[in-house]
């Protein structure tokens, strides 16, 4: 069994600009605040409540302390 988890990367010229799997970065769709199904929220104490992005292209959930995919939203 294969146990290597999928990370994102950060761009080579900005370690605070991501590059996803799929090559999205902040300047294409971006990653948003989202929940653990990847459902976007706004990114208060209230409604944010994991630490995780969603890739707005293709749907990965991204732990932003790890990078880390850890789920993909089920629908864009």
């Amino acid at each position: 069994m294969d146990n290597t988890k999928e990370h994102i990367t950060h761009d080579p010229s900005s370690t605070d600009a991501w590059v996803c799997i799929c090559k999205n970065t902040p300047a294409d769709d971006g990653f948003y605040p989202c929940d653990e199904k990847g459902n976007k929220v706004e990114p208060t104490a209230e409604t944010w409540t994991t630490n995780l992005y969603v890739c707005d292209q293709c749907g990965r959930i991204i732990n932003c302390d790890t990078l880390e995919v850890v789920g993909r939203k089920a629908e864009l």
